[in-house]
């Protein structure tokens, strides 16, 4: 964060003493200990809850082992396994006690500009995966009917790997782990382009012209 210092938290639930948290230097910890770089005082709030980190102007969330648990986005990080979190992130404590908003006006999220993407932009809040209930909500609502198995653990991949590329082999061993071990039957690009398509039908506004499921070109794909 000595990149900029212009990143905070923007508080939307659970501090009624404060509106925003902002923090600099390249790593602050959050917790309702006095010895945390910011102190959230709530009673589900652990004394090290969580940690933000700054690398090269990206941001990083990690959950410190904390009782009651850190999400992003819906998802309850694995402690001390790092995600990256970008401008408008909700991040959530203690299964909703405590909500923020990750707030970064610069923007975290930076891409090789040699690598086109095929796609626009995603609005805020626009998807949401949940691995434990495999729902997922798109827009503020719940998909029904739901996805199949394979179409989930595709965009679960996905989405687990926000801002990151996800090759097409990875894909395949998400989608068709029973076909990992064949060698005689190799996931075809075609077949991963048809559930892509299918997952796009499903959660794009504009199929044709995706915001959520980019196309990396020779590559894989990336969600934003």
């Amino acid at each position: 964060m000595t990149e900029h210092n212009s990143a905070s938290l923007k508080v939307e639930r659970g501090l009624n003493n404060l509106h925003t948290i902002s923090f600099g230097g390249t790593n602050a910890v959050f917790g309702s200990s006095k010895c945390a770089d910011t102190m959230i005082e709530h009673t589900f709030v652990s004394r090290r809850h969580f940690q933000i980190r700054s690398q090269d102007g990206v941001y990083y969330i990690c959950d410190l082992d904390s009782t009651n648990g850190t999400y992003l986005n819906g998802e309850r990080l694995q402690p001390n396994v790092e995600r990256r979190v970008k401008d408008g992130d909700r991040i959530s404590l203690a299964n909703d006690d405590v909500v923020l908003r990750f707030v970064d006006p610069i923007g975290t999220v930076k891409i090789d500009a040699s690598t086109p993407l095929i796609g626009g932009s995603p609005d805020r809040e626009d998807l949401v995966v949940e691995p434990a209930s495999r729902r997922v909500r798109v827009r503020g609502r719940t998909l029904d009917p739901p996805l199949s198995r394979k179409q989930f653990d595709i965009l679960e991949i996905l989405y687990r790997n926000k801002g990151n590329a996800v090759s097409r082999e990875d894909i395949a061993k998400a989608g068709w782990p029973e076909r990992i071990d064949e060698p005689n039957a190799p996931v075809s690009n075609e077949e991963i382009d048809q559930y892509i398509f299918l997952l796009r039908k499903r959660i794009e506004i504009d199929p044709s012209s995706p915001k959520l499921i980019l196309t990396l070109p020779r590559f894989g794909f990336q969600m934003p």
